[in-house]
């Protein structure tokens, strides 16, 4: 895949998932909610931690140690996007993906201090959680990730040992 339909995806994606942010924001007060479907609700929060808000109540310094070591993992994994960008697609669209998830969140959490969340799946009174659009890009680009390694990455790394 060329360097400009990498940088179109990403751009694409992290655009998707800042403006949605942006939308709830503008419109919704800190804790307000809406409900569209049996369950599924809008409503705004700030997450200061990481997934699931774990280690949100850890104070302003963990912003910075996240930011760093969010822009490592995304450094690493832009590293790692260059060298197979010309092979297995399945695997560059789950590095892409999180890629995405990752960027669009660091802006949050590099500007804001926190990561803007608002889908908020929940049924009858139990609340499962409340996530934004580049959490699902990196729960789907994990995903296939998941997918490719057990099943085209061990598939490549079988066919190479039974041809040597």
């Amino acid at each position: 895949m060329s360097l400009l339909k990498i940088l179109v995806f990403i751009i694409f994606f992290v655009a998707l998932d800042q403006v949605t942010k942006f939308i709830v924001s503008v419109n919704f007060s800190y804790g307000e909610s809406i409900n569209l479907l049996p369950f599924l609700d809008l409503t705004l929060m700030h997450n200061t931690g990481v997934a699931f808000s774990f280690l949100s109540e850890e104070g302003p310094g963990l912003r910075w140690l996240l930011v760093l070591l969010v822009l490592v993992i995304i450094s690493y994994l832009l590293y790692v996007i260059m060298k197979v960008k010309d092979g297995n697609k399945f695997e560059l669209l789950a590095l892409l993906f999180i890629v995405s998830g990752g960027i669009s969140n660091l802006i949050d959490r590099f500007f804001l201090g926190y990561v803007i969340d608002f889908i908020h799946l929940n049924y009858l009174e139990y609340s499962f959680y409340i996530f934004n659009l580049a959490d699902s890009w990196i729960t789907i680009g994990v995903i296939l990730y998941i997918i490719y390694f057990f099943f085209f990455e061990k598939a490549e790394h079988e066919d190479k040992i039974s041809k040597s």
